[in-house]
């Protein structure tokens, strides 16, 4: 269905409308659809996302007896096995969830923030803080936009002056009261549900670090499309998944990448003390360009830490509006997952020999790329392609830039 949709978005070069629908309250009809080159809906049960379903070439008006045929020949019997599932894994009861600690960082996007705190602040949940960490910021924008939020929401202002990321990270770990820590980013728009998601897995006392389902926001430009469409987006299903001892193998050690993104993550607090927090070497800021995220999955992977995928935590992310910036966070994707590799490399907590075939299957992947993108229609552009290879090549330099880096901060 999404190569479907993609075949169809790049011959109309138009707009994809992005909606979801809650079955629960019937099937409705659906207006001002004829300006879209399709409607991509997202289904939900008692709030818990289900499935995608796509309407191409929409006429302006669709009917809700439309939309139910639409709905049952694309995902038909599957949708009721997902419902079934949903009715057998029940709520967490309301004087069971725990309260949450939710760590926003950020560097001078204060209107990106601000739409965030605004989701944050429409949670269906009992009992949580948020801690805005305002990353070597220029200005003092962020600390005054959150100081006017601060009447809405229980929302606290922290600063962390040294740049990257994961430095934020930490910073948020060290200010967070409550057992359980969230973090999110600025360029998201939180479910009002979210939290209830996290809690739902948490509820398993072995679990110890929670990912969750990214949605896109928009699909509004071709930018939007090609990385959500073509490139994969951030989206990891809609079926729940468990990594522990039992099933963890060396190659799953070296593709924590399925785990989740950092945009969608939630720990405890043990967990964060048995992996000592985030690499500051690592991610947004740095010279790594990111990554961050992945090493915290692989490490608690590699220390019989339980994870748990779950995709009733979902999140809705405005991906990259144009081409140049969707090329630059590609190059970055390559860039950071090459440092990755070679930080395995260099710890030898995996068979070695297992990340060189890694990276020799990964180097296969993106030359396969560029074949396919001759010999199929589910086309990313040349550029984009060659952007992430680009990335991948500077890799080792930015391995030693980075670390060289943090070692200076660190004595400073």
């Amino acid at each position: 269905m999404i190569q479907n949709l993609a075949v169809n978005v790049q011959a109309r070069s138009s707009a994809v409308r992005v909606l979801e629908i809650e079955l629960s309250d019937g099937i409705p009809s659906i207006g001002g659809c004829a300006v879209y080159a399709a409607v991509r809906i997202l289904l939900r049960h008692g709030g818990r996302p289900i499935a995608w379903v796509a309407i191409y070439e929409p006429d302006d008006f669709v009917s809700s007896e439309e939309l139910r045929r639409v709905i049952h020949t694309q995902v038909g019997s599957s949708l009721w096995l997902s419902l079934l599932a949903n009715c057998l894994d029940g709520d967490v009861r309301s004087h069971e969830l725990p309260p949450i600690s939710i760590v926003v960082c950020t560097r001078d996007r204060s209107a990106l923030l601000g739409k965030c705190l605004r989701t944050l602040a429409a949670l269906d949940y009992p009992a949580f803080e948020i801690i805005v960490v305002d990353n070597a910021p220029a200005s003092d924008e962020t600390e005054q936009l959150v100081s006017d939020f601060q009447t809405q929401m229980p929302l606290r202002y922290t600063r962390e002056n040294r740049p990257g990321l994961d430095w934020a990270r930490n910073r948020g770990i060290a200010e967070a009261r409550h057992d359980i820590i969230a973090f999110t980013d600025d360029d998201v728009r939180v479910d009002a549900s979210w939290l209830r998601g996290l809690a739902r897995a948490f509820a398993d006392p072995e679990i110890g670090l929670v990912t969750g389902l990214v949605v896109p926001a928009k699909l509004e430009t071709e930018a939007q499309q090609l990385f959500e469409l073509v490139y994969g987006g951030m989206g990891k299903g809609m079926r729940p998944r468990v990594w522990g001892s039992h099933n963890v193998g060396p190659y799953d050690l070296v593709t924590a990448h399925h785990l989740g993104v950092g945009a969608n993550m939630a720990f405890r607090r043990r967990t964060l003390e048995k992996l000592g927090g985030f690499d500051t070497a690592l991610d947004v800021g740095t010279p790594s360009h990111g990554g961050g995220d992945l090493d915290m999955f692989h490490r608690a992977l590699l220390s019989g830490v339980t994870v748990r995928y779950e995709p009733n935590a979902f999140v809705w992310h405005l991906h990259r509006h144009d081409i140049t910036a969707l090329r630059r966070q590609l190059y970055d994707n390559g860039r950071a997952f090459g440092v990755y590799l070679l930080l395995l490399l260099r710890r030898g907590d995996v068979p070695r020999f297992v990340t060189v075939n890694f990276a020799r299957i990964w180097l296969q992947w993106h030359l396969g790329r560029i074949a396919r993108r001759f010999l199929s229609r589910k086309k990313l552009p040349l550029p984009l392609i060659l952007a992430e290879i680009w990335g991948s090549m500077h890799s080792t330099h930015a391995y030693f830039q980075t670390y060289r880096s943090d070692k200076r901060l660190r004595a400073q």
